[in-house]
């Protein structure tokens, strides 16, 4: 009953919502001190383990693929190329490329409707040039909450566009951080110049079809809600960003 103690500590931080990092951290923690207290492993032995993988057999197929995982040596590619994707998407936005791109898309939105479909676009976009989610929500999010403010609109639409832009997007862009992760937990890999192993990208209907649902309510106006006094009040006591506009509808450039 004890070798539970690991999960059973992940999973009471998590029903405590502490972070998820430091959740897993403290199960291989606990994991660690129980595998030395009670059956004999060194502390070397431990972080042995840990880097590259326990081996077992119980002659049970699916739970021997499940427990013989590899360690950390088994995750390196994965790691090594999620390492490059948020490099490059950081350079991206040091230099101002990014910025400059979502400027000019930014620049000829009128309507709230085209203003989501440029912030759900962009998040894509910027998914697919940059390969790292986290930063096809910040920069986008970051970028076009003006224009929502000085639409009158709550700013909960721009969380949902780059969302479905970003977040859901990324999982189906196999050079993405989240496309990697994707690929090397299914272990379907990307061998040459076949696209066979793509075919989860169409079976995954919420990463698709999110965005589309989400254009469609935009341009019927549907879950689509303007900012509330208390919104209001808050934009003005934090001093925020708040739009202006051209006479032709278009946001005045930054």
């Amino acid at each position: 009953a004890w070798a539970l103690l690991p999960a059973l500590v992940v999973m009471l931080l998590a029903l405590k919502k502490f972070p998820p990092l430091p959740s897993l951290f403290a199960g291989v923690i606990v994991g660690g001190a129980f595998a030395m207290a009670t059956q004999g492993q060194s502390l070397q032995s431990v972080f042995d383990y840990a880097n590259n993988g326990y081996s077992i057999q119980t002659n049970i197929s699916e739970i021997d693929n499940l427990l013989n995982r590899g360690g950390i040596q088994s995750m390196m590619w994965t790691i090594s190329l999620v390492l490059i994707a948020l490099s490059f998407g950081g350079a991206l936005e040091t230099t101002g490329c990014l910025r400059s791109i979502i400027n000019s898309i930014k620049s000829k939105v009128k309507t709230f409707a085209g203003t989501q479909v440029a912030s759900v676009g962009t998040a894509f976009a910027t998914n697919l040039v940059a390969g790292d989610p986290y930063l096809s929500v910040a920069l986008p999010g970051r970028m076009f909450s003006p224009v929502y403010r000085g639409m009158g609109y709550s700013t909960l639409n721009l969380s949902r566009g780059v969302e479905e832009g970003g977040t859901l997007m990324s999982p189906l862009i196999p050079w993405n951080a989240g496309g990697t992760f994707v690929i090397s937990a299914l272990g379907i890999g990307i061998a040459g110049d076949s696209l066979e192993n793509l075919l989860y990208i169409p079976l995954a209907f919420a990463c698709w079809t999110a965005p589309l649902i989400g254009i469609f309510y935009a341009y019927l106006g549907w879950f689509s809600p303007k900012a509330t006094d208390e919104e209001r009040e808050e934009w003005e006591s934090s001093g925020a960003d708040i739009a202006k506009f051209n006479d032709d509808g278009t946001p005045v450039a930054n």
